[in-house]
């Protein structure tokens, strides 16, 4: 039985930066102290949300591998037939997909917070009273509920599909929004919830990606052998709808719904002000981002084609991307737990420098060898990159908490997804546009894994410019 909700007062260490690096007075807050039972709900419908938004996104390049070969029963004219296959256009639904799954927080957060608060029912005109009534009947569940039937709705029109175009308003925008209608609603309280644990909560959270990646990569493969990819598509969007269903129906209200500080009412901030938006911590954080997002999913969208290319089969190429999503499920929890002895900003760090050189020491040197050694040094790189390119995602969501403070999360988290919806969208259709010819072998992968390992190092360092940002505003501290 849930323990009686008691009030404590919000000290500066959990709100993050707020109350120590000169963003203000420290609000005179209570928060209601949270249960066991409370936290483990939150973790573990958090961690279904992930699997099902995040972990269908880290699988499309099965979809991808499908549409591209020869075998597939749904686009016409097929891809394989053509002299230039349409693979940055493929690549496209998918990284739309996952871009809006992101990008949709700048609309969501705000209208979860209004929700949250009456905003809308109260600042509305009283002629309006149809319009009232509406706006009443707004809940969080309401938004989430919505965002699973959108997205089973998305993947059953998919179905019906005879083209790219259609497949990109369908598999791709449909279900975008409708994902991220679930997400943020789940995703962005979770955080508040905790404290002392919170990278590592959040690890286990955000491994649920990794898990549902782990799950979907081979069922999804098997179904398309057995049943093709329309049939596919309808049963996802069931299991979709029935897993879905549930963990929407769970969607927890953020801590400071109805908290009294000394400027009134407590409300999470959804807007990033201009005076946040200028500090070197944020421009950084944006730049990296962006990069990191454009370079993390490049991978995940060619393990499957790449590793046809290689010799080994579809099914084998399912199976390296379930288990590079098992590996990063587990990476994300122990660099979680990392982050909280070590310093979250340090370990993010060194996670992306890993990430960085492992494309550099072997995706590429696995494209230029095109020997014996390439499927050894490609299954080395997928190891080494699974385990390293976890980190961002276990660390950024409690990084930012810590740099810009519990109150200030949800709009930078909000902003920064934004940004990362955009990164995704970018990555993988430019990869697609640097593929080389089939007749290449392994070399015509060469300028994608360049392009990904570039775009790596690159947010490498914007992470290091967070650092160095944060450093000299609030003091430097080696455990950061």
């Amino acid at each position: 039985m849930e323990s009686p909700v008691q009030t404590i007062p919000l000290s500066a260490r959990q709100f993050g930066s707020d109350a120590t690096a000169g963003w203000g007075p420290t609000p005179a807050t209570d928060l209601p102290v949270v249960s066991r039972k409370k936290q483990a709900t939150i973790l573990l419908s958090a961690f279904v949300t992930i699997a099902l938004t995040i972990g269908y996104n880290q699988c499309f390049g099965v979809f991808q591998e499908y549409y591209l070969s020869s075998s597939q029963n749904m686009l016409a004219p097929s891809p394989a037939s053509q002299t230039s296959p349409p693979t940055a256009l493929l690549a496209f639904v998918g990284t739309l997909c996952y871009g809006l799954t992101w990008a949709g927080g700048i609309m969501v957060n705000p209208l979860i917070s209004r929700i949250e608060h009456g905003t809308w029912v109260s600042s509305t005109s009283s002629n309006w009273r149809w319009g009232r009534r509406i706006l009443r009947q707004l809940t969080q569940r309401t938004i989430t509920v919505s965002g699973v039937l959108v997205m089973s709705a998305g993947f059953t029109l998919a179905s019906f599909s005879s083209s790219i175009w259609q497949l990109l308003l369908t598999q791709g925008f449909l279900v975008g929004i409708g994902m991220s209608l679930l997400y943020f609603p789940l995703l962005a309280p979770a955080p508040e919830y905790f404290t002392n644990h919170r990278a590592t909560a959040m690890g286990f959270i955000l491994a649920g990606g990794g898990a549902g990646g782990l799950i979907f990569s081979p069922v999804i493969r098997a179904l398309l052998t057995s049943v093709g990819g329309r049939w596919t598509l309808r049963i996802y969007a069931v299991f979709n709808l029935v897993a879905g269903l549930p963990v929407a129906w769970a969607v927890p209200r953020s801590r400071f719904t109805g908290v009294s500080t000394i400027e009134g009412p407590g409300r999470r901030d959804t807007h990033v002000s201009r005076a946040l938006a200028s500090r070197a911590t944020f421009l950084f954080s944006a730049v990296a981002a962006f990069l990191q997002a454009a370079g993390a999913q490049l991978p995940l969208s060619f393990i499957p084609s790449y590793t046809v290319i290689l010799g080994l089969t579809a099914s084998n190429a399912a199976n390296l991307l379930a288990a590079s999503n098992a590996i990063n499920a587990v990476s994300r929890v122990l660099i979680g737990y990392a982050g909280d002895r070590l310093g979250r900003q340090n370990t993010l760090v060194l996670t992306l420098l890993f990430a960085a050189s492992s494309v550099f020491a072997f995706w590429v040197s696995s494209a230029l060898t095109d020997t014996s050694y390439s499927l050894p040094l490609w299954l080395a790189f997928i190891v080494l990159y699974s385990i390293s390119a976890g980190g961002y995602y276990a660390l950024f969501p409690a990084l930012i908490a810590e740099v810009f403070g519990i109150r200030q999360y949800a709009a930078v988290n909000a902003f920064i997804l934004f940004v990362r919806g955009f990164g995704t969208m970018f990555g993988s259709p430019v990869g697609g546009q640097l593929l080389g010819s089939s007749a290449m072998g392994t070399g015509a992968y060469i300028n994608i894994a360049y392009w990904d390992g570039a775009l790596l190092m690159g947010a490498t360092a914007a992470c290091m410019g967070v650092r160095w940002a944060d450093g000299k505003g609030r003091g430097w501290r080696w455990i950061a």
